[in-house]
C-alpha cells in the first residue's frame, strides 16, 4: 500500500472516520481524503514542508519551557490564523484553550 493511502487511513482512524474511496472528487460521498459527516480533511504527504522545519526549532524552545508547542500562521493582509501543532499535542492544547475560556 502506499504511503500516503496509509497517511489517510491513519488520520481516517484518528478522527473516528474512514478514508475516502477512489480520489477525491472520484467517490460520491465527499471530495476530500476521509468520510465523516462534519469534517473535510485533506492530507498532504511529502518528504518535506517548510512550516515543520520551522515547527522543530519552536518544539525545541517550548520543551526548555514545558509548554505545548504550536505555531500560528497569519498571512498579511488576511484576519484568518491557521494554527500547526502535532496532533500528540492537539488534547494538550484543546485543554489549555479551554481552560482561558472557562
Amino acid at each position: 500500500m502506499p504511503a500516503w493511502k496509509e497517511a489517510e487511513r491513519r488520520v481516517a482512524k484518528f478522527l473516528g472516520a474512514f478514508r475516502t474511496p477512489l480520489s477525491g472528487s472520484n467517490s460520491h460521498l465527499t471530495s476530500g481524503d476521509i468520510v465523516h459527516p462534519t469534517i473535510y480533511a485533506e492530507v498532504k504527504y511529502r518528504k518535506r514542508f517548510a512550516v515543520l522545519t520551522q515547527m522543530v526549532q519552536v518544539r525545541k524552545l517550548a520543551a526548555k519551557e514545558s509548554k505545548v508547542p504550536i505555531m500560528v500562521l497569519q498571512q498579511a493582509g488576511h484576519k484568518r490564523r491557521y494554527y500547526v501543532v502535532a496532533e500528540q499535542d492537539l488534547l494538550k492544547l484543546l485543554e489549555a484553550v479551554n481552560e482561558n475560556l472557562s
